[in-house]
């Protein structure tokens, strides 16, 4: 199952996070995975949609980033596909800031239980649900200089794991 396509062509209309505000032409899964969780924030001054910050922060630790900082470099490393991508409001991807509040504050049953719906697995009770990611070494080409070989980002590759039941 693929979490996120990386390159998507540009598209005309943008995509929606939130359905019941505005039609979406465009469907992102892992976004609509995470819509239904409570943002636990307060209200003044939220810039992104808990559901876009989920997204883009499990994304990068399937990546294989741990930590506030590291999940924020991911982000910055990758801000202009994530943008193309996820279309945020005002083009802005999390700052540090939010990124620690937002999984300070997340209740994680909820956010697993999220996660497994996603994935199509039904846990049952006091089972455990491993998400891992990996970034293939040698799989990006930086290079621009080079008209035989296109720049591209690394492969990153995301796997799910039933614990109990090996699934």
């Amino acid at each position: 199952m693929v979490l996120a396509v990386m390159h998507l062509p540009p598209t005309s209309t943008p995509v929606v996070i939130d359905s019941r505000l505005e039609p979406t032409t465009e469907r992102i899964e892992i976004l609509e995975a995470f819509s239904d969780l409570p943002d636990v924030r307060r209200s003044a001054g939220k810039r992104h949609h808990m559901a876009l910050c989920l997204a883009l922060f499990t994304l990068a630790v399937t990546a294989g980033n741990r930590g506030f900082l590291a999940i924020g470099d991911w982000l910055a490393c990758y801000r202009c596909d994530l943008i193309a991508l996820f279309n945020p409001p005002k083009s802005r991807i999390p700052s540090y800031s939010t990124i620690r509040r937002v999984l300070l504050e997340l209740d994680y049953a909820q956010y697993s239980a999220a996660l497994a719906r996603f994935f199509g697995i039904e846990p049952l009770s006091g089972e455990t649900l491993a998400v891992d990611g990996k970034v293939l070494r040698g799989s990006y080409q930086l290079e621009t200089d080079n008209a035989d070989s296109p720049p591209h980002p690394a492969i990153m590759l995301v796997s799910a794991y039933l614990v109990e039941r090996r699934l």
